[in-house]
């Protein structure tokens, strides 16, 4: 499972996995009824740049993820995992990431707000030490947040690292089949300057 930092470019894929849920999952991910497709376009298409989407990966799909909202000293996260994949422990450690994330950007508490039927979300906002507060048909759930230290830059940058060689490897991958395949490499040759020596 791969979990790493989604990319302004990569967005449509975040929406794409948020239009997966069903009408239910919706309701409580947002926190109320009616979220057409339209409205998740619209909610990605404002997201700030300063905000962070962490992304979990099966394979090469998306499967969950948590968006991070910056607003002074206060980090507010929503979470969200497809409905095959709720039993593998992914929101508790996007929700471990993005704790690190806010830390690291001297965030002083992390803030979510759910639904108060939504089992799955205060569970884990307690599970993940937050505190739970229920007023309203609503349930608010703090975390007083440390300092950075070591642990969570250390933690941001391997799974920044990671990425990047996941990435890697892919791209190597994919140059190895083109060679092996004898397809047409000539552009590839000349743009490494190989293309004398071949």
């Amino acid at each position: 499972m791969l979990i790493r930092r989604l990319y302004i470019h990569e967005r449509a894929a975040y929406a794409a996995h948020l239009k997966r849920l069903s009408p239910e999952d919706r309701r409580l991910r947002f926190a109320r009824s009616g979220v057409a497709d339209q409205v998740i376009d619209d909610y990605v298409a404002t997201i700030g740049v300063e905000d962070l989407i962490l992304a979990a990966f099966a394979e090469d799909d998306l499967v969950g993820a948590a968006h991070v909202a910056l607003t002074g000293s206060l980090a507010e996260v929503g979470v969200s995992v497809d409905e095959g994949h709720r039993t593998d422990g992914i929101g508790s450690k996007l929700l471990r990431q993005a704790a690190a994330f806010a830390r690291n950007r001297r965030a002083e508490k992390l803030y979510t707000l759910c639904l108060s039927d939504n089992r799955s979300m205060v569970a884990l906002a307690r599970r993940s030490g937050m505190t739970v507060h229920f007023e309203g048909g609503e349930a608010e759930a703090f975390l007083e947040l440390p300092p950075p230290d070591t642990v969570t830059v250390t933690e941001e940058i391997s799974s920044g690292l990671f990425a990047v060689f996941h990435d890697w490897a892919e791209m190597m991958d994919t140059y190895s089949t083109m060679l092996v395949e004898n397809a047409a490499v000539s552009p590839l040759l000349e743009a490494t300057g190989l293309a004398k020596t071949a």
